[in-house]
This record gives C-alpha cells, structure tokens and sequence, in this order.
C-alpha cells in the first residue's frame, strides 16, 4: 500500500488567525518538523484505508508519540498538544483523502493569560 503520497515538508499551513499565538507556536513547530506531519498524514491514511469514516487527531498522535518511544535512543519527543487542533485542519486541507476525516471545533479564543 503506498502511504508516500504527502511529503510534509513542502506543505506550509496557512496562518488563519493571526492574533492567536497558540497558531503561530504550530507554525514554528510545524517548519522546524515537517516530518511530524508526514507521520501524522501516514497514520490517518492507515487508519481511513481500513474503513474508518472518522478519527481523533489527539489519538494519531499518541500513535506517532508510541511510535518514536519505540524506534528511538529514548530521548523524549516533545510534541504539544497544544498543536492538535492545526494538525488536525492542517492534514484535511493537504491530503484529499483525508477531507472531513478529523472531527473539528470552533477555536476558542486565546486565553488572557497568553498575553501576560
């Protein structure tokens, strides 16, 4: 089964809120690791093919979270949670087949506390 079909590096998220630093930290930590997004886009498409109409993005990235634990010298792999919500949208507008596979809300506003 070919998953190759989404290279994360050459995708680049489209800010849609500008004021929302929580977006922006995404961002940044989407272009200092595309690979995660690759990852994230590999495992969604695994799960989709076996017939699932839908699944939480929180759950595929425990998956790439297990799956680092396991291939790496164990250094810890910082993956916010934080950054769920944008890789979920993020990985409905990159690949087709994935259009409507992730469940969305509407994002809150940015907690005062950002600001302090």
């Amino acid at each position: 089964m070919q998953l190759d079909l989404f290279d994360g590096a050459s995708y680049v998220p489209v800010r849609e809120r500008p004021n929302d630093i929580r977006e922006a930290a995404a961002i940044a930590y989407h272009r200092a690791n595309p690979h995660v997004l690759h990852e994230l886009a590999r495992i969604a498409l695994l799960v989709k093919r076996t017939g699932r109409k839908h699944w939480g993005i929180q759950a595929a990235l425990e998956v790439v979270r297990y799956n680092a634990a396991i291939t790496t010298d164990h250094r810890t792999y910082k993956l916010n949670n934080n950054h769920a919500a944008f890789y979920g949208r993020w990985l409905m507008d990159a690949v087709p087949e994935l259009a409507g596979f992730f469940r969305t809300r509407t994002l809150g506003r940015v907690p005062q506390r950002y600001f302090e």
